[in-house]
């Protein structure tokens, strides 16, 4: 049962084409008892990947993008789910070659990665693939509004804890370093970039996003924006 269900995730053409891998994936199916069906998606993933959308001509990226599923933009992220085009380390763009981008996108990504000379680095690589005048769009928590939400709620630490030190959720969900405006202007052109400026989400479709680049944290039943949205020119 195990084994036909495996068989029928996959296209006829997929499975004759790589029918000697998958004979190795099929003598071990039977012994996964109830959590077959997680290893049926991760290794109907490896096999069949969402096509490339057609953007006439543009290469819009969404790095980190998690569940969101844009009809306008190329995903990367680390989770192999079926709108993944690129299931990888959105640190490494190895894949694509210089000046190719048109757009990245990143939301509450940056906040990941070490201030010690790490973030320079990821933002090094993202400016490599950018075409000349290409965008980088960015959210990450604005430690100044964090600040605010500390200082209005009596210096109280238990309420800025998530925002600032990430959910901790999962081993990738652990905030490394702070930026507020002036900090993450200052690295964005230290790398490269010729200006940076603000954005704001829901302007156009290119910016509208279920995700933390609008939201706002809930605190005591006031809402707080928390983000920091600023976009980087190449």
């Amino acid at each position: 049962m195990i084994k036909n269900s495996f068989k029928k995730l996959l296209p006829s053409s997929i499975k004759y084409r790589y029918r000697m891998k998958l004979s190795h994936y099929y003598n071990g199916l039977s012994s996964l008892g109830s959590s077959y069906k997680v290893f049926l998606a991760k290794i109907k993933r490896q096999f069949v990947r969402p096509p490339i959308p057609d953007l006439n001509g543009r290469y819009n990226l969404h790095l980190g993008c998690g569940d969101i599923k844009h009809s306008k933009f190329i995903n990367v992220d680390g989770l192999p789910a079926s709108h993944i085009h690129y299931v990888r380390n959105i640190d490494d763009l190895s894949f694509l070659p210089d000046n190719k981008v048109d757009l990245i996108y990143a939301c509450h990504c940056l906040e990941h990665f070490s201030h010690h000379i790490r973030v320079e680095l990821v933002l090094a690589e993202w400016f490599r693939v950018l075409k000349k005048d290409g965008i980088l769009r960015l959210s990450v928590p604005d430690f100044d509004l964090i600040l605010n939400i500390y200082k209005d709620n009596d210096n109280s630490a238990n309420s800025i804890v998530g925002i600032l030190m990430g959910g901790q959720d999962y081993k990738y969900n652990f905030h490394m370093t702070i930026f507020n405006q002036s900090s993450l202007t200052e690295i964005l052109l230290k790398v490269g970039f010729s200006q940076v400026r603000e954005w704001t989400p829901g302007t156009d479709e290119l910016t509208t996003f279920d995700d933390n680049s609008g939201r706002k944290l809930l605190v005591n039943g006031k809402y707080y924006p928390v983000s920091l949205n600023l976009e980087a020119i190449k």
